[in-house]
């Protein structure tokens, strides 16, 4: 019997010896390249998103810039006066409007408050975005 045991596991170690030999099998191949392609597609979309979201970030940061300096601009004028201006710098388009400010009560006769309202705009794609800054000012009457 001892024997018969020793041939049989000899025989079972040939056959899995030959059955790694043989590879894999149409089926497996397959099935790995489906989880790679998805994988890979995952991934593009992930790293597409990124890039997309680093360049509108990018464009958010210009854009606050460009209507921080207006802001600073439209404040040193003195006096201040009511009214709009616009203009372009680049890629965007940029708009200053100067008005009275109407939603305080309690103020001296003395000062009158303005609100300034600086709005920069530009084109991503097919998307327009908008970036904007106000504040208010006083003016003496």
């Amino acid at each position: 019997m001892a024997h018969r045991q020793g041939t049989h596991s000899a025989a079972g170690a040939r056959e899995l010896k030959s059955r790694r030999q043989q590879g894999f099998s149409l089926l497996e191949v397959l099935v790995a390249f489906a989880v790679l392609a998805i994988s890979l597609g995952i991934l593009y979309q992930a790293f597409g998103g990124s890039l997309r979201n680093l360049g509108t970030s990018g464009n958010y940061g210009r854009a606050m810039i460009l209507a921080e300096s207006r802001l600073a601009e439209a404040a040193a004028k003195t006096p201040l006066e009511t009214g709009s201006r616009s203009g372009r710098e680049g890629d965007f388009r940029w708009r200053v409007e100067v008005s009275p400010y109407t939603e305080v009560e309690d103020l001296p006769q003395t000062f009158e408050p303005l609100e300034v309202l600086v709005e920069v705009s530009w084109e991503e794609g097919s998307r327009k975005r908008h970036f904007r800054l106000q504040t208010l000012r006083l003016r003496r009457k």
